[in-house]
């Protein structure tokens, strides 16, 4: 019966000491179970922090490619479409407004490559491709400034180039102006020289009053000798073009020519019962003189 009885507790004592084994054990395992899985969060949350960071990298080497496609195409256009003399003020505008739009995004990609920059230079990454691909594109925004600063050297140059254009047409408008003034007073003199060239002058009237404005002197008919040059009435007398003034109506049912004209050169004929001069011979009729005087009853 002892015996049993200490055998029984032998097994007990085993069945303890094993239960106390696997309690340690088990608490052991669940100690470096939790650590594992503490280190395999800290690196998934490091390794979400890396790929986030990368993809900031590349998202704004994306943004600084897709703002360099747009300069290129924006400088093309501008190429194709050069400012030239005769560019128009709306033209001139619109590329001035390319060519800002075009700073403002090599701007943008300046600030973007910085940010980058200083991004990678803090990391712990050492990517060296992604540093090839930063300088690469550093390279690049260069070489855009400089072809922006050479078109908008151009544009300056065209613009100052139609500026002194416009300076010489307006000088040339001014000179053009001052031509068509001075061939207008020279045509105008060359009229009135042409006039007074052809120019004659003719009375008609009885002779009282052909002696009252001293045109007949009491002694005479009217003749190159015998006009008071300075002394008779010009005023009296109407001015024509010889050229053109072929009838003279003298209102009177009699008339008789005191100047001297050529007999062949005009007739004097009745019409509606009145007498008119018909000149047939412009220039033989005025050739001896300038002045027609003629006596009407």
């Amino acid at each position: 019966m002892n015996k049993k009885i200490s055998y029984s507790k032998i097994r007990l004592f085993s069945v303890i000491i094993l239960v106390a084994i696997l309690s340690v054990s088990c608490g052991k395992q669940s100690s470096d179970y939790k650590k594992l899985k503490a280190q395999n969060d800290s690196l998934l949350k490091e390794k979400a922090k890396l790929e986030s960071e990368v993809d900031d990298y590349f998202s704004s080497i994306n943004q600084i490619q897709e703002n360099l496609e747009k300069i290129k195409s924006t400088e093309n256009v501008i190429s194709v479409e050069p400012a030239g003399e005769e560019l128009s003020q709306d033209a001139r505008t619109r590329i001035n407004e390319d060519i800002n739009y075009l700073n403002e995004l090599l701007q943008t990609n300046k600030d973007e490559l910085a940010r980058l920059k200083s991004r990678l230079s803090k990391s712990s990454l050492k990517l060296t491709e992604l540093e090839r691909t930063i300088a690469r594109l550093t390279k690049t925004l260069e070489e855009e400034t400089a072809r922006i600063a050479y078109l908008e050297q151009q544009l300056a140059e065209k613009d100052t180039l139609i500026a002194k254009m416009g300076s010489t047409i307006n000088q040339m408008g001014e000179n053009i102006n001052t031509l068509t003034t001075e061939n207008k007073s020279k045509e105008e003199k060359i009229k009135q020289l042409d006039e007074n060239l052809h120019a004659a002058w003719y009375v008609f009237g009885s002779r009282k009053e052909l002696i009252d404005q001293k045109i007949l002197t009491p002694k005479g008919i009217f003749r190159r000798t015998e006009v008071l040059k300075d002394t008779f009435n010009k005023d009296y007398f109407v001015r024509i073009d010889a050229r053109n003034a072929k009838t003279i109506p003298l209102y009177a049912s009699k008339a008789k020519i005191l100047t001297t004209h050529p007999a062949s050169s005009y007739t004097i004929e009745k019409q509606d019962g009145k007498l008119v001069l018909i000149i047939v011979d412009p220039a033989a009729f005025w050739s001896v003189s300038k002045y027609l005087v003629i006596e009407v009853d």
